[in-house]
């Protein structure tokens, strides 16, 4: 026989699976041609074959070794490096083997699943491009196509991709079951719905199609979703995700033992469910079942501990600053201190050997590659069966609800501070101190009678708390019954006289009752200051409404098929967030359109304005108005309320402002749920003759805030023809940091003539100046920003001097951190970056680094302000929280030209634990993922 004749019988049997034959005849074809590169290629496929990859990869590299250029050998060494996961290797042969034989389908199909298991959409929707355009009935390239362009947001190309599918197989149910998972994300339900019926009846017995189903029905009819799920399960036993979605199913409920039961059957089949862990903790919690949640906890974060232990090492580093004596940080010491507790016994070290099972160097022995995780999590899991101190977590758990409801308190949000307090109760019963925290709750709320009868509840503790029967005197006032309320004002004072109420630090608030000679709360509201004015009979001098020439914004009625609006549909049963609203988030994220580049890197590719009108901008002056202004208490307590009145006592809606806030194209914001309305009384009025210019900002003691709102609105009042010179007083939020004193300093404002609303918070002027806000809040308009570059780039040239590439450390904040940011800056300093810290800078230092950098990178914050003053083209790199994607900053990079991508951060499932760490998404920290940066430097050209 000739070497081709045994080839030709060693794949003959290959074939047959009769394998040692195979390669008996390969070693002949060998014998009789030592150097044919095809005997050596066929012999690796059956090596492969047979189990020994190693041996395999040696003959195919000995193919390569006889003849370079034999295509046959790159594509099958590509093949075994992808299927052990070599996937930079595997490329590297794909990509040698496409140049040789660029038509060959198979492999840029190969080739796009090798960049799909990267994260580098981009590539792979290229290459399963390429392979249809070569063959193009190709299913199983259309098939990964719409997978890839659905993990790329690409919705509608992706369902027309699958539809492709379907007509070349029209009982390709997988294409079905994908499809409708897609539809259902592009809210199109009822086509899903069609979908995933006309799938069930080619396939009846797929459980797979009966769950989706069921996530489909959900939401509008959980009864049928439910019956979905269990019909999937009697189908499918084993099919984990259909008992997890039961499970939350039946939370959604309110039926959490039967969710629990759900959710343990999802773990004892999958060991490493960490939602599964989550879900089951948190419906324990409800359930008041505190000690028997924390087990699952643990074991959600003992499945993923990264994101857990790079916290607890800051924790270490906060514990040995200074102390802060203020709720909120009280909270997120006891958190430490929950957290260290929680996790103390977790072997988490155990954890990563199990998982990380492709983190090898050695390349020298692939055959060993393959672990079953599920086992290897398994013997680990009950492995560490050792007792949590339950005790002591909880009372850390219950000291983190009363410091979180005390904090929410003093912010003004009464409803979740009473749900914490009540959380901390189920803990801790006989605590008094939570019972009239939260009595006192319920009473700022107007719940007199449930305020009442929590009071009493404390004194059915403790019978001796003057401040309880004081509390309840107050509310028995407020209510009339002076009788009844001037005997528990007796009580209190003779429990005072006994010496009662001093032990316990909480009883030792002042009984201080409200002025009665207060001002009086708005009696009505104006939406429009022009209105008022109208109204009140003014000139209209008082208004000077200020027109700008720069390119017109962007309308949804000149853009074509603009997406921006919400569907009525939507409105009319959603309540905007505010700021994190999610609805909105999405919709302005839709909006800029990032495009995903792999490797979770993606950049922003909408080049047009967002499609709302901006607001109307306007000076106004108000004769003896009045101005109330939330001032800064800690760190976190900062301006969260404005309210502008007219002296006749109207709140003028378009001047005032207050938290949560709204987005651009916000339909559900409503400025008569003003908070001004729900105050108690007003602070202390400071009368003030001459004319003051309000000026201030929510939040507008942060740098961001100080830049974007509150600065331009000094351009509003030089616009409406008001010479600065000429006014009294200027109203900000403070002037305690440099950049303040620096940028007003600049703008032509004397310290002496500036007024602080943090220490005037209620003021009233012979004449108020008001000039509107100047754009939505943190959105500054293009006139903002040019005002800006033109007022602050005065003198700025380039110097070689700076650093092209920088990275904006926030290793000073007290939250959105990056977590890992040493590694981070490890990492980017190989490719040129230099790390710097803006808050130690001058404010002229800040913009010209900034002016000068031609890359920025920095976590998602106020030291991103600065893109304001940099050049065309610069790249900015934003990190950011796979939770709390914002688009602060998107609009400034689309305005001045700029490169804008993002990379969100690793996700922290255990969302119970999540939201005791961060009140608020916007407050979350970063973990960043060396790999995908390291990607990223590659993406964006950086390396």
């Amino acid at each position: 026989m000739s070497t081709e004749e045994y080839i030709r019988q060693a794949q003959v049997y290959l074939n047959r699976g009769k394998l040692t034959e195979a390669i008996d005849f390969c070693h002949r074809a060998i014998e009789l041609q030592p150097f044919s590169p095809l005997a050596y290629t066929t012999l690796g496929e059956i090596l492969e074959a047979s189990g020994d990859p190693t041996a395999a990869r040696d003959a195919f590299v000995q193919a390569l070794e006889i003849s370079p250029n034999f295509f046959r050998a790159h594509a099958y060494l590509g093949q075994l490096y992808s299927e052990y996961c070599w996937l930079d290797e595997a490329a590297f042969y794909y990509r040698q083997a496409l140049d040789l034989k660029p038509d060959w389908p198979e492999v840029h199909y190969n080739l796009g699943n090798v960049f799909h298991k990267q994260g580098n959409l981009l590539g792979a929707i290229g290459c399963y491009r390429k392979a249809i355009a070569l063959k193009p009935n190709y299913l199983l390239a259309f098939y990964n196509l719409a997978a890839v362009l659905d993990a790329n947001n690409q919705l509608e190309a992706a369902i027309e991709t699958y539809r492709v599918a379907i007509d070349l197989k029209p009982d390709y149910v997988e294409a079905y079951s994908n499809l409708g998972a897609i539809l259902l994300k592009d809210d199109r339900p009822e086509s899903a719905i069609e979908i995933y019926q006309r799938a069930i009846e080619i396939k009846p017995d797929w459980a797979t199609l009966h769950n989706n189903l069921g996530q489909v029905l959900l939401e509008k009819s959980p009864e049928r979703a439910i019956a979905s799920y269990l019909r999937a399960i009697e189908l499918e036993p084993d099919l984990v995700l259909a008992h997890y979605n039961l499970g939350k199913a039946w939370q959604m409920q309110g039926e959490h033992l039967a969710a629990v039961a759900c959710f343990d059957r999802a773990i004892e089949l999958d060991p490493e469910h960490i939602a599964g862990c989550t879900d089951a903790g948190f419906s324990l919690m409800v359930l008041g079942k505190i000690a028997e949640a924390m087990p699952y906890f643990e074991r959600a974060i003992a499945l993923k501990p990264d994101f857990v232990e790079a916290y607890c090492r800051l924790a270490d580093k906060r514990a040995v600053a200074a102390v802060e004596d203020d709720e909120l940080s009280k909270a997120i010491a006891a958190c430490d201190r929950f957290l260290k507790a929680l996790t103390g016994s977790s072997a988490t070290s155990n954890v990563r050997d199990v998982t990380d099972v492709t983190d090898v160097t050695d390349v020298t022995d692939l055959t060993d590659l393959k672990v079953n995780k599920k086992d290897g999590a398994a013997r680990y899991l009950s492995s560490t069966a050792c007792e949590l101190p339950v005790a002591e977590i909880c009372d850390y758990l219950a000291e983190i609800y009363l410091h979180l409801g005390n904090a929410l308190t003093e912010y003004g949000g009464y409803e979740s501070a009473a749900a914490y307090y009540q959380k901390a109760l189920q803990i801790q019963p006989q605590n008094t101190e939570l019972y009239w925290r939260l009595g006192n709750c319920l009473a700022l709320q107007h719940r007199f009678s449930a305020a009442v009868a929590v009071y009493r509840m404390a004194l059915t503790v403790q019978p001796a708390l003057p401040q309880v029967y004081f509390e309840l005197a107050k509310l028995l006032e407020k209510q009339g019954n002076c009788e009844r309320a001037i005997g528990y004002y007796q009580k209190v004072l003779e429990l005072q006289l006994h010496g009662y109420g001093e032990p316990q630090q909480w009883q030792k608030a002042s009984f201080i009752l409200p002025d009665r000679n207060s001002i009086e709360l708005p009696q009505g509201i104006y939406l429009s200051t022009w209105d008022w004015l109208v109204s009140a009979k003014l000139d209209a001098g008082n208004y000077v409404e200020i027109v700008w020439k720069y390119a017109p914004e962007a309308s949804a009625e000149n853009i074509p098929n603009s997406q921006f609006q919400i569907p009525n549909s939507q409105l009319a049963n959603s309540d905007c967030g505010g700021l994190t609203c999610g609805m909105c988030l999405h919709r302005i994220s839709k909006w800029f359109d990032p495009v995903h580049l792999g490797w979770g890197v993606c950049r922003l590719s909408n080049s047009q304005p967002i499609p709302v009108d901006a607001p109307k901008t306007f000076a106004a002056q108000i004769p003896n108005g009045r101005v109330w202004i939330v001032p800064q208490q800690n760190y976190w307590l900062i301006c969260k309320a404005i309210a502008v009145i007219t002296p006749d006592n109207y709140l003028l809606g378009d001047l005032s402002r207050d938290y949560p806030g709204f987005l651009p194209g916000c339909a559900k914001h409503d400025v008569r749920k003003h908070s001004v309305f729900n105050l108690e009384c007003f602070p202390p009025l400071k009368q003030i003759d001459g004319s003051v210019a309000v000026l201030s900002g929510l939040s507008g003691n942060v740098y961001f805030h100080w830049m974007v709102d509150v600065l331009p609105r000094i351009e509003l009042v030089r616009r409406s023809g008001r010479n600065l010179a000429e006014i009294d007083w200027f109203l900000v939020n403070s002037c305690q940091h440099e950049f303040q004193r620096e940028t007003l300093r600049i703008l032509g404002i004397p310290q002496e003539k500036v007024l602080e609303s943090d220490r005037l918070p209620h003021v009233q002027a012979t004449e108020l100046i008001v000039p509107s806000f100047a754009g939505y809040l943190g959105w500054p308009s293009g006139w903002a920003i040019e005002f800006l570059r033109r007022e602050f780039l005065k003198g700025i040239v380039p110097n070689s001097s700076y650093p092209k590439r920088i990275y904006i450390s926030r290793s000073k904040a007290r939250y959105r951190r990056v977590l890992n940011e040493e590694d981070v800056v490890e990492v980017l300093e190989r490719s040129g970056f230099v790390s710097i810290l803006p808050e130690s800078m001058s404010l002229a230092e800040q913009i010209a680094h900034f002016y000068c950098a031609e890359v920025i990178v920095a976590a998602h914050g106020s030291g991103l302000t600065n893109t304001i003053f940099c050049r065309r083209g610069t790249q900015v790199i934003e990190l950011v929280s796979p939770h709390y994607i914002s688009h602060y900053y998107w609009g400034i990079s689309q305005y001045l030209k700029l490169e804008h991508y993002y990379l969100a951060g690793e996700a922290f499932e255990c969302y119970p634990i999540r939201e005791l760490m961060y009140q608020n998404s916007l407050t979350e920290d970063i973990l960043v993922n060396l790999s995908s940066l390291k990607r990223m430097v590659e993406v964006v050209g950086l390396g």
